[in-house]
């Protein structure tokens, strides 16, 4: 009785125990930021924020946020520029694609979304520029209310020609 009580825990167990094993094999790694790009920080009213591991800016006047985001790897030196803008637009609900431009960017292509859609019930509006670079994607944004980007471009513009490469 105690074998068949010990066998069929064991049972039990078992398949628990190898999608556990196998699911933290799988668990993708956390995300890094890329060491290979520089920049010169966006000019005052812009503070840093330390909410995350990729860099961003908050204008406290207007609640405008310049920020930079990279994914590096094999994986990323196969992607398309437009999706590199799901790791900002992803969380965007109700997201519709206003305007998609191609542009040259430090002699290389480079891909501009303007874009809408609402975050926590809020309508809000980003300009987004994703590039390639050796083996990373990136995406740099200004992201704020709707209608409300107008009086941050210029920094978000002099954030992007600040940028460089390794």
């Amino acid at each position: 009785m105690k074998t068949q009580l010990a066998a069929s825990l064991l049972l039990i167990t078992f398949p628990i125990m190898m999608v556990s094993c196998v699911s933290s094999l799988l668990k993708e790694a956390p995300p890094t930021f890329s060491k290979d790009i520089k920049w010169t920080e966006p000019m005052t009213p812009f503070k840093k924020m330390n909410t995350s591991i990729y860099p961003t800016w908050k204008n406290k006047s207007t609640g405008n946020v310049i920020s930079i985001v990279s994914d590096c790897g094999d994986l990323a030196a196969d992607q398309n520029l437009g999706s590199f803008h799901q790791l900002i637009e992803g969380s965007v609900e109700k997201f519709k694609l206003v305007k998609e431009q191609k542009i040259l960017f430090k002699n290389k292509s480079a891909l501009i979304h303007h874009s809408q859609g609402e975050l926590d019930g809020q309508p809000i509006e980003i300009q987004a520029m994703s590039f390639k670079r050796k083996n990373c994607g990136y995406v740099t944004s200004l992201t704020g209310k709707k209608g409300n980007l107008d009086p941050d471009r210029r920094a978000y513009n002099q954030f992007n020609e600040s940028l460089n490469f390794e």
